[in-house]
């Protein structure tokens, strides 16, 4: 019995060979987690600073996105403004027979570029000079605003292609601009445009009658687009470039990117506006990303030192490992968490950005409406208030009773444009209280029909009521109900042709009652109805028809209905004509008290 142990197997008699064993095998175990520690936190590091360079990325592409929607509208509308000038200063030439150097200057000076004698821009007369057996001449008689050295006398209509697009101009009784070429004003020469304005004798503005001149604005592309883009304080390091068709008219800037370019309309032509910023440098985009790097690098060398500390017991070893492990998970379940939460973050950044663009373009649209309607009778009212007050025309001259009567209609306007402003605000702010009381439809619309008699006889149209009189009284704010007629009235005769007929038509429903206006005017696109009741929107129909009004009238309609717990309806097609109808629910009857009887004769 006494040599059995003798029999064990050596590793079993010698502990030190077990121990030496077993920390042998546990430096196997552990050699290939150290390397693969520090991989997973280089990649994590990594993951994360990639994530957060991506969203710095989106955020600088947004915002020169919202620069260049920016740029191109201004631009729009700075060109609208020039050449509307030009098309204005018509005007002057309608309303007189004949007009001095000393009057031409007055009117050129109310352009403010004009004024400070900017050397970019030139508007000249150009009087139609008939001779027997040749071509007509167009020489220049005044030109503003007009420096030393220059030439006046030349004939406008000298070159082939600007003749021929004179020719045209006369034809179509509106402005036409000449292509881009070089051309040299006051010393500077650059691509440069011309803007020729036909003027005729008797009627104004209709080529029916004979030819009087034509009124030339030259436009140098560099000085006009730098003055903007310096008063506009553009950032500089955007690259702006100008085409008219393949032709290069104007370049600032380094151009660093090819991008889709935006279309500019200028009178007949199209322009394209390729506008790009300067890349990002890496190095100012990269910092934010390092740093986060830098950290989960540092938390990976401290969770690798710890590692190698634990490395010294077995137990302890495998406490850390445990441990290092559950905080690793919980790392990983919070980096995920961090991670759904970073692209929320991008999304909400990203709709955001989406909602300022809607938001900037929104506020870009009204600006040009509204600097659209209220400059051209503001101008109107600037200049003949100063050519009454500067006595222009002589002391006691007939024509400023003509150009008082100008600045009374021009202020009528822009008074109705405010009101509109000023109710729609109201309505939107919820400040709109309405003063309800028993009233006659009837006699609502019988007020409307006489207030609006003397537009409708203008176009000799017929304004006829069907139904009113069997209407039952309601209770309504009056005011408030004369209002939106009003503005369904005064659309109906606007966009109804001469002599046409306007019917104002009322019916009791079962549900209530029903005030329709029906024309026979231009109609409403089927693809445009749902949008009618938005503020300031016109189709372009309605644009092409009369260039009255800002779009209010139907918005603050539908609010004024709405706030009577009424409905709106609109049937129209294209061509054919438009019915609006407002249906009023039967709640705001006024019913008459039925008469009592006394049934069964008792005492």
């Amino acid at each position: 019995m006494g040599v059995a142990p003798a029999l064990r197997p050596s590793t079993e008699a010698d502990p030190t060979g077990r121990a030496k064993a077993r920390a042998a095998q546990r430096i196997a175990q552990h050699r290939f987690w150290r390397p693969a520690i520090i991989v997973i936190g280089l990649l994590i590091s990594l993951a994360v600073a990639g994530v957060v360079h991506d969203m710095l990325g989106e955020e600088a592409s947004a915002q020169r996105e919202i620069a260049r929607q920016s740029l191109a509208a201004g631009l729009q509308s700075h060109i609208e403004r020039e050449l509307e000038f030009a098309q204005y200063f018509r005007g002057l030439y309608d309303s007189s027979d004949f007009v001095s150097a000393d009057e031409f200057r007055r009117f050129a000076t109310l352009d403010p570029d004009i004024r400070k004698k900017s050397w970019w821009v030139k508007i000249g007369w150009a009087p139609r000079v008939s001779a027997a057996g040749a071509e007509d001449r167009f020489p220049l008689t005044y030109v503003e605003p007009m420096p030393g050295g220059e030439t006046v006398g030349a004939d406008v209509a000298a070159d082939a292609d600007d003749r021929a697009l004179m020719t045209r101009a006369a034809a179509l009784g509106q402005m036409m601009v000449a292509p881009p070429r070089p051309m040299t004003i006051a010393g500077h020469r650059s691509m440069s445009i011309r803007a020729f304005v036909p003027v005729f004798k008797g009627l104004p503005s209709q080529n029916q009658a004979p030819l009087d001149g034509y009124l030339v604005a030259t436009i140098s592309l560099e000085g006009f687009f730098n003055q903007f883009l310096s008063d506009a304080f553009v950032d500089t390091s955007l690259s702006v470039r100008i085409y008219d068709g393949n032709t290069l008219v104007f370049a600032s800037g380094t151009a660093y990117e090819t991008v889709a370019p935006t279309k500019l309309k200028v009178a007949d032509r199209e322009w394209l506006l390729e506008v790009d910023g300067q890349p990002q440098p890496i190095q100012s985009g990269l910092w934010l990303p390092a740093l986060i790097f830098a950290i989960g690098l540092a938390l990976t060398i401290l969770l690798y030192l710890r590692l190698l500390r634990a490395d010294t017991e077995y137990q302890r070893i495998a406490e850390e490992v445990g441990m290092a492990t559950a905080e690793l998970a919980d790392a990983n379940h919070r980096l995920a968490e961090r991670s759904t939460d970073l692209q929320q973050v991008a999304d909400d950044l990203r709709r955001t950005s989406q909602e300022a663009q809607f938001a900037n373009a929104a506020k870009t649209v009204f600006l040009a409406n509204m600097s659209h309607e209220l400059r051209t009778p503001l101008n109107a009212v600037i200049g003949f208030s100063e050519m009454i007050a500067s006595r222009a025309l002589g002391e006691n001259s007939q024509r400023y009773f003509e150009y008082a009567t100008d600045i009374q209609s021009s202020g009528r306007y822009l008074l109705s444009i405010i009101e509109d402003l000023l109710d729609m605000s109201r309505i939107e702010l919820g400040q709109m209280q309405l003063k309800e009381e028993p009233t006659s439809l009837a006699d609502v619309a019988g007020d409307v029909v006489k207030f609006l008699t003397l537009r409708a006889r203008d176009k000799r149209i017929e304004i006829r009521q069907e139904g009113l009189d069997r209407l039952p009284m309601v209770t309504v704010d009056p005011k408030a109900m004369r209002q939106a007629l009003i503005n369904l009235l005064t659309n109906a005769v606007k966009f109804s042709p001469h002599g046409a007929e306007v019917l104002i038509h009322g019916e009791l429903e079962t549900t209530g009652v029903a005030l329709s206006v029906i024309d026979r005017g231009l109609g409403i696109k089927e693809e445009d109805l749902p949008r009618i009741f938005e503020p300031f929107w016109q189709n372009e129909a309605y644009r092409r028809q009369t260039r009255e009004g800002i779009g209010l009238g139907l918005a603050i309609t539908h609010r004024l209905v709405q706030a009577h717990d009424g409905t709106i309806e609109v049937l129209s097609r294209e061509g054919n004509g438009t019915t609006v109808t407002i249906h009023l629910p039967a709640s705001r009857i006024i019913r008459s008290a039925p008469k009592l009887s006394v049934v069964g004769g008792g005492a």
